[in-house]
């Protein structure tokens, strides 16, 4: 055997090791936490508010529905400035200290540890801004995730723009076609998988913080409720439910059981940390099969 091969053959020894560490890893992880998870672990904690338990703990469904909106909410309200600053950006814009501010400015935000931001969240959305924001509420940290989330889904939303062919966008402009219909009627129609794919990533992104939701919405034990109430602390004088109210999320619920043991039992953590890896799981396995179907139809 000559010294290439050799070579070779430790080299794929070596990239199978550190798959199989990284897989060995990620079962360890999975499983204690399934494990772990068992003893709390069923459809009746799920589907129950921890305001229909006896106790504390016992139910996360508050938590989900709190996770649900947070998400949702922080997404729908930065899906559209990431598109707008992407199409900007990428069609618009030409080379110069502006464009190279405007992404070093980007790579800036999405480089930002979510603690310094859950800080920003904490002393300007939940103080400063409490006669608008409700204080600790799902509005406050709906804003905050929103600077979480920006930066992972205008990213994706330029690399979808870029995966456009220049050839398509060029045989448009020559069949005189302007820029905004070249952009409405070519380029976003043919990059909309991979702009759904950033979508679906800064979801993923909202769903997984924990410090900039610990700092900005508070906890409750009771489900989001959709209501307007009078209230003189709050700018018109009323509160928006659930917008302007508390809101509990699963990062919250994990931290509360671990850093109350002796008020809830350490396997509701470890579910309520399962419901949440489970969420990650189907979000992922969302983003491969449109990544499939992107490449079938393509």
């Amino acid at each position: 055997m000559n010294y290439r091969k050799l070579e070779e053959r430790i080299c794929i020894m070596m990239t199978w090791a550190a798959a199989a560490v990284a897989l060995l890893a990620l079962t360890i992880i999975l499983g204690t936490i399934t494990w772990e998870a068992l003893p709390s672990l069923s459809i009746y904690f799920m589907v129950t508010p921890e305001s229909d338990v006896p106790g504390l703990g016992g139910g996360v469904a508050n938590a989900i529905a709190g996770t649900f909106l947070l998400a949702v909410l922080s997404t729908a309200i930065a899906a559209p400035l990431a598109l707008g600053t992407a199409i900007y950006l990428k069609r618009y814009a030409k080379s110069g200290a502006f464009v190279n501010a405007m992404n070093f400015l980007l790579d800036v935000l999405a480089g930002t540890p979510s603690i310094v931001l859950g800080v920003f969240g904490l002393f300007f959305l939940v103080f400063y801004m409490k006669h608008i924001t409700g204080g600790f509420s799902l509005f406050a940290a709906t804003l905050a995730l929103v600077l979480v989330v920006l930066p992972v889904i205008e990213r994706a939303m330029e690399t979808a723009i870029d995966s456009v062919p220049a050839e398509i966008e060029e045989g448009s402009y020559a069949l005189g076609a302007t820029k905004w219909d070249t952009l409405r009627h070519i380029t976003i129609p043919y990059a909309s998988v991979g702009m759904l794919t950033g979508i679906i990533l800064g979801i993923g992104s909202a769903v997984e913080q924990s410090a900039v939701v610990l700092l900005t919405a508070g906890y409750t034990q009771f489900l989001p409720e959709f209501r307007i109430l009078p209230s003189e602390e709050l700018i018109f004088g009323i509160e928006i439910r659930p917008l302007q109210d508390l809101v509990a999320a699963l990062p919250i619920t994990v931290f509360r059981s671990f850093s109350q043991p002796h008020l809830t039992p350490a396997s509701d953590g470890f579910g309520a940390a399962f419901v949440l890896v489970l969420i990650i799981i189907l979000l992922n396995a969302t983003i491969r099969i449109l990544i499939r179907w992107r490449g079938q139809v393509g």
